[in-house]
């Protein structure tokens, strides 16, 4: 039996080629993760439009799709959701609960969450939106009392173009952000291949760095029940102590977490 620890059911745009091969690395022993995917866009771009027709046209059939394989957490794989659709998660977990009585997560919802529980107030961010998005950025940590003090983007706004982003480019990028008054670095974007760059910039910025996938992997992990400790993958899987503090961070921000 595959996924005897756990089963993270995963709602992914159907550009991004990245979080499956990251989850695949990060995921426990005995832990398994399902995929279905969401028509993100017919343009080939990212876009405010694109993201309200997936929203409007794709999401309730992929929730429903997914409810079949009864998994045990629903993790929304789409940050740029939560810039444009206000209160997305609750409006997702209305929508799994007309299918399934088990925890979701979206993944800005998790990022927030990671932040809490490292005690960031203050971050720099990376993230290859356009600026249709990037002006949404700001807005979106402070409703959560977070300041996002400088935001870099890569500016990469074709879907397929994102996922091809090098690691080198993106270590510069990340190099030249003045971390000098924020306690984190935020990576935002599910389909930017960064997990391993993680622990290389956390040595070399001296600041935690969290990924929209670190970030929703370890709440996927905290809401089925398990601690999520994975070596190499940065402070924010290492610093496990706290289980608790782990689980009321999510707890905060409306997440149930599974005993």
């Amino acid at each position: 039996m595959y996924g005897w620890r756990a089963r993270i059911g995963v709602l992914l745009p159907t550009n991004n080629t990245v979080l499956e091969p990251e989850f695949g690395k990060l995921r426990p022993e005995g832990v398994t993760c399902h995929i279905t995917r969401m028509i993100s866009s017919t343009s080939g771009h990212g876009s405010i439009k694109g993201l309200n027709n997936m929203v409007n046209h794709s999401v309730d059939k992929a929730i429903e799709e997914l409810s079949i394989t009864g998994v045990d957490v629903f993790a929304y794989a789409c940050l740029s959701t939560s810039l444009v659709v206000a209160d997305w998660q609750q409006r997702l977990q209305d929508k799994i609960a007309c299918f399934s009585k088990v925890p979701a997560v979206s993944a800005f919802t998790a990022m927030i969450s990671a932040l809490y529980f490292i005690k960031a107030k203050k971050v720099s961010v990376l993230c290859p939106y356009g600026d249709e998005l990037v002006n949404k950025v700001s807005d979106a940590f402070n409703a959560y009392d977070i300041s996002a003090a400088r935001i870099e983007s890569l500016n990469v706004t074709g879907l397929r173009d994102v996922c091809n982003v090098s690691l080198p480019e993106i270590y510069r990028t990340a190099r030249k952000i003045d971390m000098s008054d924020s306690d984190a670095l935020c990576i935002l974007a599910t389909d930017l291949a960064t997990l391993p760059l993680t622990t290389v910039l956390e040595q070399d910025l001296e600041k935690p760095v969290v990924s929209t996938n670190l970030a929703l992997m370890w709440a996927s992990l905290l809401l089925a029940g398990i601690t999520p400790h994975i070596s190499g993958a940065g402070q924010l899987m290492e610093m496990m102590k706290d289980v608790d503090a782990a689980k009321e961070s999510l707890h905060k921000l409306g997440c149930s977490v599974h005993c």
